[in-house]
C-alpha cells in the first residue's frame, strides 16, 4: 500500500467516531427497567390564580400520599387525614358554593400515570425523545453546580388533525442534564403556543423542570416544578406545581 494511503487509513482509525446525543441518551435510559420495589413519599403542591370574565379563583393547596411499587404492581397509599380533610372541604363547599377546596385540586393531580411516572421516568423521557432532533450538545456544562453534558433537542409536535389549523406550536424545547453515566440528572421542558378557534384566540406557555436522581433500576423524578399561563376571551390564568418525591 501507498504509504501515504496508509497514513490516511491508520489517523482514520484513530479517530473517534462522532457522537449521537440521540443514540446515547436512549441506550442509558433503556437500561433502567424499574423492576427493584421502592416506597416513597409524594408530596404535591399546587397554586392557581384566574382573573377575567368568568373566573377569579386564587387558592393553594396542599396533598401528601405514600407511593409502593415492585416488578407487579404499583400502589398509591392515601393516609386517613387527607380523607379527613378531602371531607372537610367537600362539606363546605356544599353549604357555599365559593368555598375553595384546595387540598381536593392538589389530589387531583395525584393521578396513578403522574404518581407512576414519578418513580418510573424513563420511559416518559423516550417517548418525548420520539421523533425529536438535536439542537446543540455541551460536554463541559453545568447542573447544579457539577459539570454534565447538556443537550438541547427540538421535539416533535404532536397535534392531531382536528387541532392541526388551530394550533400552532413556536416552541417545544427540550433540555438534557447527563452525567458521566449519560443518564440525565435533570430536565427542562418550555412549550409555547397560540391558539385560535372562530373569532377566539390565546396562546400559551409552559415550563417544567424535573430534577432526577437513579434508585437501583430506576430514574426517579424526585422533583418536579410546573409553571403554565394562559390568555384569551377576557381570562387569564396562571398555575404552579411543585411535585418531590422522597424515597425511603
Amino acid at each position: 500500500m501507498n504509504p501515504f494511503l496508509r497514513a490516511v487509513v491508520v489517523l482514520c482509525l484513530a479517530l473517534p467516531v462522532a457522537a449521537d446525543p440521540l443514540a446515547d441518551v436512549r441506550a442509558a435510559l433503556g437500561k433502567l427497567t424499574a423492576r427493584e420495589p421502592i416506597r416513597a413519599t409524594y408530596e404535591v403542591q399546587r397554586s392557581i390564580a384566574n382573573e377575567g370574565k368568568f373566573d377569579n379563583d386564587k387558592f393553594s393547596g396542599k396533598a401528601v400520599v405514600e407511593l409502593e411499587g415492585d416488578s407487579g404492581a404499583f400502589r398509591i397509599v392515601i393516609p386517613r387525614p387527607l380523607l379527613e380533610q378531602i371531607e372537610r372541604e367537600e362539606q363546605g363547599r356544599a353549604q357555599n358554593v365559593e368555598q375553595p377546596t384546595p387540598t381536593v385540586s392538589a389530589l387531583s393531580q395525584v393521578d396513578p400515570v403522574e404518581t407512576a411516572n414519578a418513580i418510573d421516568f424513563a420511559p416518559v423521557l423516550l417517548v418525548m425523545l420520539h421523533g425529536a432532533k438535536v439542537v446543540s450538545d455541551t460536554t463541559a456544562a453545568t447542573f447544579q453546580g457539577k459539570p454534565a453534558r447538556a443537550v438541547v433537542f427540538r421535539l416533535a409536535d404532536r397535534i392531531s388533525k382536528e387541532d392541526s389549523g388551530r394550533v400552532k406550536v413556536a416552541e417545544n424545547k427540550l433540555t438534557l442534564w447527563l452525567g458521566s453515566d449519560l443518564v440525565p440528572v435533570g430536565a427542562e421542558h418550555i412549550t409555547q403556543a397560540k391558539f385560535s378557534f372562530l373569532i377566539f384566540k390565546g396562546e400559551s406557555k409552559q415550563k417544567r423542570s424535573w430534577y432526577f436522581a437513579q434508585v437501583a433500576d430506576r430514574l426517579v423524578r424526585v422533583r418536579h416544578e410546573s409553571s403554565e399561563s394562559g390568555s384569551g376571551m377576557g381570562q387569564k390564568s396562571n398555575a404552579t406545581l411543585v411535585a418531590t418525591v422522597k424515597v425511603h
